[in-house]
């Protein structure tokens, strides 16, 4: 009997030293979830950035690493390191390497990303009250569009992200968009009768499409160049910058200046991860995301005039719209702002329009 009962407690003992090692396990300091405790906001706990430990984030943008915009993305990076003297480190990834626009918004979402840089058609779908900034023919320069993106407008619709577990960071300079194409000039809306023109992956850029006659295919950005090489489009929209840089004139060199639209980049966050990090240590993201937004406005607009100079360089056929002709398009997109927007919507572009 002795004998069973030194084999028992010896056997107790055992289990006791070996659950008091399982409460000493240590958790990642690399921005992951960490297993700790949820705090009443709903977010993952994990270790305040702020207490010493290293941070490592990754940033998604399906630009190359040479364009301006992913230069800003870099900038806002190294900003973040310099300022947390190392401990928060934001690897970039270019070229839609960890996927298109969409799925990288998704990812943020869900807590598999830290940041993406993505346009404002890509992120309507989760922030709607976008779609408001983002109309056709809103805007009467870049003046205004960035009096409405740094005023109360932006920072009210950069908000309604977090109702999908995202935080808007800020916005970048998009550039105006235009049209170009393999096959002819454009001058009006009936010239654009039946063609197959990409666009981002959003209703309101396929409304669009719509109203002035044309189809428009939702494919990824990376997609475009090669579409329009096999013709399973015909043409694409999109600024200067990167009709030059993505070379797309080699396979449409017929440009527009219809200026359709300003539809706002941004650099988005995942609330998780936002949530991780100290008080301090978020202002700072913000901080550095707003100096790399201010020097690349400047810098996009030096990338666009000198583009326009390389595009005439190349041969492509550059068309300015007369007065008329523009306002042939206007004319045609106008039913989008009563049959596109709800009450909300409409009522932010109302805003919009009496900064202009």
């Amino acid at each position: 009997m002795k004998k069973i009962l030194a084999t028992l407690l010896a056997a107790f003992m055992l289990l006791a030293l070996c659950a008091g090692c399982g409460s000493n396990n240590g958790g990642s300091t690399t921005g992951g979830d960490t297993g700790s405790s949820t705090p009443s906001d709903g977010g993952t706990a994990a270790p305040d950035s702020g207490s010493g430990e290293a941070v490592v984030l990754r940033l998604a943008n399906s630009h190359n690493a040479e364009h301006i915009t992913s230069q800003a993305c870099q900038m806002f990076a190294d900003l973040v390191n310099e300022k947390t003297n190392g401990r928060i480190t934001i690897e970039c990834h270019f070229a839609g390497e960890l996927g298109d626009e969409r799925s990288t918004i998704e990812q943020c979402q869900f807590g598999g990303l830290d940041f993406t840089r993505v346009s404002s058609g890509a992120s309507a779908e989760f922030a709607p009250l976008m779609n408001a900034l983002q109309m056709p023919y809103e805007y009467s320069s870049v003046d205004h569009l960035f009096e409405v993106l740094d005023g109360e407008i932006g920072q009210e619709v950069f908000e309604t992200f977090k109702n999908n577990n995202l935080v808007g960071i800020t916005y970048l300079h998009p550039g105006s968009r235009n049209f170009f194409n393999a096959k002819k000039e454009i001058h009006t809306p009936a010239d654009m009768a039946g063609m197959k023109i990409r666009v981002s992956e959003s209703d309101l850029m396929l409304a669009l499409m719509d109203c002035l006659g044309a189809a428009g295919v939702g494919l990824p950005f990376n997609d475009t160049y090669s579409s329009i090489q096999t013709s399973v489009v015909d043409g694409a929209e999109n600024n200067m910058t990167s009709y030059i840089e993505m070379s797309f004139w080699e396979v449409a060199p017929y440009w527009t200046y219809d200026g359709h639209s300003y539809m706002p980049d941004m650099i988005l966050a995942s609330k998780q991860t936002m949530d991780k990090l100290s008080a301090e240590d978020q202002q700072i993201i913000f901080d550095c995301a707003k100096e790399a937004e201010i020097w690349h406005r400047d810098a996009w607009e030096e990338s666009e005039a000198k583009n326009a100079e390389i595009a005439e360089e190349k041969g492509c056929t550059l068309t300015t719209l007369t007065a008329d002709e523009l306002k042939a398009f206007q004319d045609a997109v106008a039913p989008m702002y009563d049959s596109f927007l709800d009450a909300d919507q409409k009522a932010i572009v109302e805003r919009v329009q009496a900064l202009g």
